[in-house]
């Protein structure tokens, strides 16, 4: 099986195992106040469409630690998607955005107003614990579980250190360095959309002390990467298929290898074109195609390109060294070009 096999199957067994949370939920819901049901259903509703990339990275890494074979890993893999709309719902508020999986967000299909922004804010908090209530009622041995949960709220803390360095950087008057958004990269994405994944399943199957090292620098360097190639979406893409905005970036000064080494080698032409659009609020397609010149022209579109590429290297070489069968080395090297040579 290669990893877009793996990927489909696991997608599959997750949304199930999700459909079946949610209906316990909506009869939670239903019984506190029947005027809840609407609000409840658009955030089940936002869970759908997702590639279910994080949950089956849960159960890739349980399998990878030789975890004994059980239905019961897809409750902390429905757990995890969960939790991702949960934080998408808020994150979207942040970014502002009108587009997530290609539909309307969350906030948007409650009004887009202070009543949306803040319901869609309440089903978020209900979302990240619902999460931590399904991975606390499987039935996996205590200890691990225990040490599981530490591990998943250890990551979700620094997802949230990330984002409010994301957000603090663009109001910092200092110089934008390329460390800072390394360290957003390392902490929003690796940790949250490849480590914490992979390890908490590892973590659950048993995995020793070595094993959970070589996942987190494996999954750093690939989560890096995967952030680079995403950023990179962001305003190369095509909106339709990567499902999300391709101006959104760049209306909220998104801290990108791109505008970091645009603005360290730009003209003073081409930094007027920067200072004018970026993080400036609404912009169309015209000062979309200004900033995507000035990025190709500096050799920012490349750069970022060729540093994906040397993170994946790096990645690849981990898994050398990992003390798995050459099954799980293959999945693993196919799961990191299909997270990076990606075009959504």
């Amino acid at each position: 099986m290669d990893f877009q096999d793996f990927l489909k199957q696991s997608a599959q067994e997750i949304n199930q195992e999700i459909d079946r949370s949610f209906e316990k939920w909506s009869q939670e819901v239903e019984s506190v106040s029947p005027k809840l049901t609407a609000l409840n259903k658009a955030f089940i509703q936002a869970n759908e469409g997702g590639k279910r990339i994080r949950g089956a990275l849960i159960k890739l890494g349980y399998e990878l630690a030789g975890g004994s074979p059980t239905m019961e890993i897809l409750k902390p893999a429905a757990a995890f998607e969960i939790f991702q709309t949960a934080i998408l719902a808020h994150d979207d508020i942040v970014d502002l955005s009108p587009l997530r999986r290609g539909k309307p967000t969350v906030y948007k299909v409650l009004g887009g107003n202070h009543y949306g922004i803040s319901q869609a804010l309440t089903l978020g908090d209900a979302g990240f614990f619902l999460a931590v209530r399904l991975i606390a009622e499987t039935d996996f041995p205590d200890s691990r579980k225990n040490k599981a949960l530490a591990f998943f709220a250890q990551a979700m803390l620094e997802t949230a250190l990330g984002q409010m360095l994301d957000i603090e950087l663009p109001y910092q008057k200092e110089t934008r360095k390329e460390v800072d958004a390394l360290t957003i990269f390392r902490l929003k994405t690796a940790r949250y959309t490849i480590v914490g994944p992979l390890a908490l399943g590892a973590i659950l199957g048993g995995a020793g002390k070595k094993f959970l090292e070589d996942v987190e620098k494996f999954g750093e360097a690939l989560g890096i990467a995967f952030q680079i190639q995403d950023d990179t979406l962001g305003v190369f893409g095509d909106e339709k298929t990567i499902g999300k905005s391709v101006t959104s970036d760049i209306e909220e000064g998104k801290n990108t290898l791109l505008i970091i080494y645009a603005l360290d080698r730009a003209t003073k032409e081409q930094k007027v074109v920067l200072d004018k659009y970026y993080g400036k609020g609404k912009i169309g397609g015209k000062e979309l195609e200004k900033i995507k010149q000035v990025f190709v022209d500096t050799g920012a579109l490349e750069y970022s390109r060729k540093k994906a590429m040397e993170l994946v290297t790096e990645a690849l070489l981990v898994i050398e060294g990992m003390d798995i069968s050459p099954e799980y080395k293959k999945l693993l090297t196919q799961m990191a070009d299909f997270l990076v040579r990606r075009d959504k």
